[in-house]
């Protein structure tokens, strides 16, 4: 739940495991768009495929060749797809997110951010703020590209969400809903 004192609004991170898979997934294939490799290796293979089925005729080893290069080209972006999935879901048993919990607490001041995760206390201007994303279930908001802060849907949520777009210019603002 959040909490509100004055202009500031405390939001509490109840991060679960499907909260943190699908921002695994967001964080690696749409904002750093780590897709891109595995499917270029896919097309370039599968090119290369298609042209020793093309000169099947003349080359007699080039079907081979040409499934080779193809089963290979499908298999490798599909197993680098899974391992990624298997780390994923690693790391949701060992950090303990199989059930939802408080991980830590977000306060959205007026003049700053502070998150607190058991005395840990780490303090941002709000013009440190690299981007915010508002996606189903969640607010995202990065303070750089390798690191952002989880704001799962609660009560609150549509006030959190105004409140960083009034602290933060419209540009760093990504509203997926």
């Amino acid at each position: 739940m959040a909490e509100s004192k004055s202009n500031s609004l405390t939001m509490t991170a109840n991060i679960d495991g499907n909260t943190f898979i699908r921002f695994a997934l967001f964080d690696t294939f749409r904002l750093k768009k780590r897709w891109k490799s595995p499917v270029a290796f896919a097309a370039i293979m599968t090119g290369f495929a298609v042209i020793c089925f093309a000169v099947r005729k003349t080359h007699e080893q080039a079907p081979l060749l040409g499934t080779v290069l193809l089963a290979a080209g499908l298999v490798l972006p599909a197993v680098w797809f899974m391992m990624y999935m298997f780390s994923i879901r690693n790391q949701v048993k060992k950090t303990g997110l199989s059930e939802r919990k408080a991980q830590y607490f977000v306060l959205l001041g007026e003049e700053k951010i502070k998150v607190v995760k058991g005395q840990e206390e780490v303090t941002h201007a709000w013009d440190e703020v690299y981007t915010a994303y508002r996606v189903k279930g969640c607010i995202y908001l990065y303070m750089s590209l390798n690191r952002a802060y989880l704001l799962p849907d609660c009560d609150d949520t549509e006030r959190a969400w105004e409140t960083i777009a009034a602290h933060i210019p419209q540009g760093k603002l990504k509203n997926l809903l």
